[in-house]
């Protein structure tokens, strides 16, 4: 857990010790001591406040995505617009969980976020997918052709059937691939499907 105040560290750790199945394994208040305790514990799951001392930590979880690419960052607000949602997506965050979430619902939000490799609290992720829809012309994750290329992988396309389904070549559907893993954070195909089914972008 990273935040800049002692008793939610004390709250996930209360939470964390009712549970067999989950072990708090430490706690920082800085960048720079989050880095140390990362290295140090290499847990499943950071959460991560999404402002520490004023300031936004989406450097901080990008930071992490790149050194510790295993670790799933779970972003903890208390802000719930959809601005500052595309901003923790954008840093590789993989779930965004607001701060008046019943402390009862945050184990089986880690679990989810475990198990599924994703996890956004569905009052924020609504409207998101309301506001791509009121300004189609700023999509918010995903652009359309992308959209698409997604939908194929769900059906269990290559990049070549993908290509051919789009009319573009395996290289094209390649380098759109990889600027969507740069720019969500992600390593793996699977991981975008999972994606735009939490933003509800897919049926």
């Amino acid at each position: 857990m990273v935040d800049d105040h002692m008793i939610v560290h004390d709250g996930l750790q209360a939470m964390a010790s009712r549970a067999d199945d989950l072990e708090f394994v430490g706690a920082a208040e800085t960048p720079d001591d989050a880095l140390g305790l990362l290295e140090e514990t290499r847990p499943d799951v950071l959460v991560l406040d999404l402002r520490l001392n004023g300031e936004s930590s989406t450097e901080l979880c990008a930071t992490v995505r790149r050194r510790h690419p295993d670790v799933i960052v779970l972003m903890f607000s208390a802000y719930g617009n959809t601005e500052l949602l595309t901003q923790a997506i954008r840093a590789g965050a993989a779930g965004y969980v607001l701060k008046d979430t019943n402390t009862g619902r945050m184990p089986e939000i880690l679990r989810e976020l475990v198990r599924a490799g994703s996890y956004f609290d569905p009052r924020i992720a609504g409207s998101l997918l309301l506001t791509s829809i009121s300004n189609p012309s700023e999509p918010v994750s995903f652009s359309e052709r992308e959209l698409a290329i997604i939908r194929l992988i769900a059906r269990g396309a290559n990049n070549h059937d993908i290509g051919e389904a789009l009319n573009v070549s395996p290289h094209t559907v390649k380098f759109h691939i990889s600027t969507m893993f740069k720019r969500h954070g992600v390593h793996r195909r699977a991981e975008l499907v999972r994606l735009a089914m939490d933003l509800q972008l897919l049926d």
